[in-house]
């Protein structure tokens, strides 16, 4: 699959009252978390009528898991799904018997579904994975391909959730403002997705420490940069330090991006991360918050790639 760097959207429904409300959401980013808001989605339409169909295709299906109406599998993806997950074959029936199986073995689970990112035929699924009730579970982020309203081809990530003591900021929440969860228009898809590869391609990808320096000071700045992957904590110099710890630990490390994919001001990058934490690498999906042109918030999964995989595709 080529690099989704482009994009075609159409802006529908932009009412006076979005606006304003958008434009004083966007002056300025708040240092620290900002009251949580819940605002209708219906509100601001960010889609095509075909990607609205196509994530409301992706939702049935999460729907559908949770309910254990397994047969709308059936109806959802192509029998000749190609799957990217290393614990499940190919084709759509092999999807399904994964989730039969995995519904014996949990018969309460859920996937809480966080944030939605849809362009053009991708659609992204920032998830919670929880077997049983009470339990942690999973960060997980999925993305599908869709073909003629049916699901083809599906790529993810996943990670065991930590508790926020361990690590400041759960995995999931937004801190930055407005504390809404889905797409605002605030940022173009051009300019989240400039400001997000460009952090990969002059930061993270940078081994000198003084030119990634500076690539954090174009593409977060001031901003607090609320971090929600375990371990680093807020802001640039966080970022830095850590960024320092990689290349130290492992000199070959390089985030290969592999797809980009922007919905107004949020953005996803899924990556093939080499020499992270072996030789046989791991895949990542990163999702960021654009404003300005720099970065407000950071949510991410990263998942080793296993010695062995029931297809023959690579996770990424």
């Amino acid at each position: 699959m080529p690099k989704k760097y482009g994009s075609r959207r159409l802006l529908l429904g932009f009412t006076a009252f979005v606006t304003a409300i958008a434009i004083a959401a966007g002056i300025t980013p708040l240092a620290v978390a900002a009251p949580q808001q819940h605002w209708p989605a219906s509100q601001w339409q960010l889609e095509t009528p075909d990607e609205a169909a196509n994530k409301g295709v992706v939702l049935a299906l999460y729907d559908a898991l949770n309910e254990g109406r397994l047969q709308f599998v059936n109806r959802a993806m192509r029998p000749d799904l190609i799957q990217h997950n290393p614990e499940v074959a190919n084709g759509s029936a092999a999807f399904r018997k994964y989730q039969a199986d995995l519904r014996a073995k949990f018969p309460q689970l859920r996937f809480d579904v966080k944030r939605v990112i849809v362009e053009g035929d991708l659609v992204i699924v920032h998830n919670n994975f929880v077997p049983r009730p009470g339990e942690l579970g999973l960060a997980k982020m999925d993305l599908f391909r869709l073909s003629h309203g049916r699901i083809a081809e599906q790529w993810g990530a996943s990670q065991d959730v930590l508790p926020p003591s361990n690590i400041g900021n759960d995995m999931f929440s937004t801190l930055s403002s407005p504390r809404v969860d889905f797409p605002l228009p605030l940022s173009t898809d051009a300019n989240s997705k400039q400001a997000a590869v460009g952090l990969f391609d002059e930061a993270i990808n940078e081994r000198d420490d003084n030119l990634r320096l500076a690539a954090l000071d174009h593409y977060i700045g001031d901003n607090t940069y609320f971090q929600h992957w375990p371990g680093v904590p807020n802001g640039s110099p966080a970022l830095q330090q850590f960024m320092q710890d990689m290349y130290a630990a492992h000199p070959g490390y390089r985030a290969d991006v592999k797809f980009a994919v922007a919905q107004g001001d949020l953005v996803f990058l899924f990556a093939h991360l080499l020499d992270f934490p072996d030789a046989k690498g791991s895949v990542s999906g990163d999702i960021f918050r654009v404003r300005d042109g720099k970065l407000l918030e950071h949510w991410s999964v990263v998942q080793p790639i296993p010695a062995t995989s029931a297809n023959p595709n690579t996770m990424y």
